[in-house]
């Protein structure tokens, strides 16, 4: 069948298997790597040049395309990694992981590709090593304890990519900005223009950012909050906050 699409399993650079002869694109763990350690308080600069690799060496196809997962069941998952390790964690740990996982997820929402979520994290499910990775979903009327609140933050990032076509099918380039702890993209689709911006750090971060030229726009909406955001003089005054990210879209 020549339309089907076929996904790799690659956990390496996959940029041989993209020549129109083998797949169309693969299961993204250099995308899974490069945002939970980001997530995890590592470099910016040192996470993304991991995503930026892929900008650049994978077709334009297969890129926009990627299977961007940040859990699977061949990996332990996400709050696993971020500390969540145990029924009996300390609650400081135990938020401060899922603080991450929401940096995590709201990065994996707004970017190029097909979002993918493994069952159970969106309700706060740990685990290690296969197959501690593969649990029982946590049903309620089974004794389970799904977090409702995670879940909610999860309904309300998804929402906010399918709200936002320019999430979905935006042009990316090289960052606008990028430094230990903030990420700043551009993204267009047709005529509408965002700007989207994340922050791995505790505390919340203030960044004067330059507008493109090919931006007319003089006023940006935050996707969530709806603020309203003026540029002046070519500049817009962002604050990011803490573990997280706005969207802005331009008006």
């Amino acid at each position: 069948d020549p339309d089907a699409l076929t996904v790799a399993e690659g956990y390496i650079d996959s940029s041989k298997f993209f020549l129109g002869d083998m797949f169309d694109t693969t299961m993204n763990y250099n995308f899974r790597n490069a945002v939970i350690d980001y997530a995890n308080g590592n470099s910016a600069i040192d996470s993304y040049r991991n995503i930026e690799f892929m900008r650049e060496t994978y077709p334009e196809q297969s890129f926009y395309a990627l299977m961007n997962l940040i859990s699977s069941h061949d990996q332990p998952r996400t709050l696993h990694v971020l500390g969540y390790q145990a029924i009996n964690t300390d609650a400081a740990t135990i938020a401060a992981a899922k603080q991450k996982l929401k940096l995590a997820v709201f990065f994996q929402m707004i970017f190029p590709g097909a979002p993918t979520v493994y069952y159970g994290d969106e309700v706060g499910m740990i685990g290690g090593e296969d197959p501690y990775n593969r649990a029982p979903y946590p049903w309620a009327d089974q004794g389970g304890k799904p977090d409702t609140e995670l879940l909610s933050e999860y309904k309300k990032l998804i929402k906010l990519r399918k709200d936002n076509p320019v999430l979905v099918h935006g042009s990316l380039d090289a960052p606008l900005f990028i430094s230990e702890k903030l990420i700043v993209l551009h993204r267009q689709f047709e005529y509408t223009n965002a700007i989207t911006a994340t922050n791995n750090a505790s505390t919340a971060q203030k960044v004067s950012l330059a507008i493109p030229a090919n931006i007319q726009a003089k006023t940006f909406t935050n996707a969530l909050t709806k603020e309203r955001i003026q540029i002046v003089d070519g500049k817009m005054n962002i604050t990011v906050p803490a573990q997280y990210g706005v969207v802005l879209i331009a008006e």
